[in-house]
């Protein structure tokens, strides 16, 4: 691309600079990751990519450090940007870190505002609607949205921030379990099953109960996930 172009790509009405463009081509490339039209562990080269999405090769440079941050690239000397690998031990910290953020948002569920049991209410509704459609990069999304609800009710904006710093590391791991349940024909209601055990004792404010099916939940989707890794890399 021409220096022309990407300042002319880099600048909106106005002449005033925006990074809206890395920010498209990041949001671009991270749905290629999490739908496997690009593979875990494929090389991301700056030229080709620029080519592919018409933008230079600085935004896409940016858009990698954007994906990096977000745990979806790896930078390595001599070999330059890869989609992360989701190994073993990251989705053992990964499902470590829901189970403190999610049990805690049940510990308060006796105690979460009424706009909090609102948001809960309105995601869990909005992931039956996903489980019985055919998208799945949405139905990935509102899981993650109603997880994130679960947190919510805890109302700390410290722990709502780090749920969207593990978010895109989260998606990639949904992801992948998505395409296992797909394979193994499970059906809407074993999907939003556990779902719906979860948001029936949250909303009865039944912290016990709450902790407790959040828990089966998390643990067997971790055994799951791990299953599926393995059998993904013979």
């Amino acid at each position: 691309m021409s220096d022309a172009s990407e300042k002319n790509e880099r600048m909106a009405a106005g002449g005033v600079e925006v990074a809206s463009a890395a920010e498209r081509v990041a949001a671009e490339i991270r749905n290629h990751i999490f739908t496997e039209k690009i593979a875990q562990g494929a090389p991301l080269r700056e030229v080709s990519l620029a080519e592919e999405l018409g933008v230079s090769r600085r935004t896409i440079r940016e858009a990698l450090f954007k994906l990096a941050a977000q745990g979806l690239v790896v930078h390595e000397r001599n070999r330059g940007a890869t989609v992360r690998v989701l190994g073993d031990d990251d989705v053992l910290d990964l499902y470590k870190v829901r189970r403190t953020l999610e049990l805690q948002g049940a510990r308060n569920a006796p105690f979460a505002s009424a706009e909090s049991r609102d948001r809960l209410d309105d995601a869990y509704q909005r992931l039956q609607d996903a489980a019985f459609g055919d998208d799945s990069v949405q139905m990935v999304r509102s899981d993650l949205a109603f997880h994130g609800a679960v947190v919510g009710l805890a109302e700390s904006p410290r722990l709502n921030s780090f749920y969207e710093l593990i978010s895109p590391e989260m998606e990639m791991a949904l992801s992948v379990i998505r395409d296992g349940e797909q394979s193994d024909g499970w059906s809407a209601e074993q999907i939003i099953g556990d779902h719906r055990t979860i948001h029936a004792a949250l909303m009865a404010r039944d912290s016990f109960e709450a902790q407790r099916v959040i828990l089966a939940h998390i643990e067997f989707n971790e055994r799951f996930l791990l299953t599926l890794l393995k059998s993904n890399s013979q």
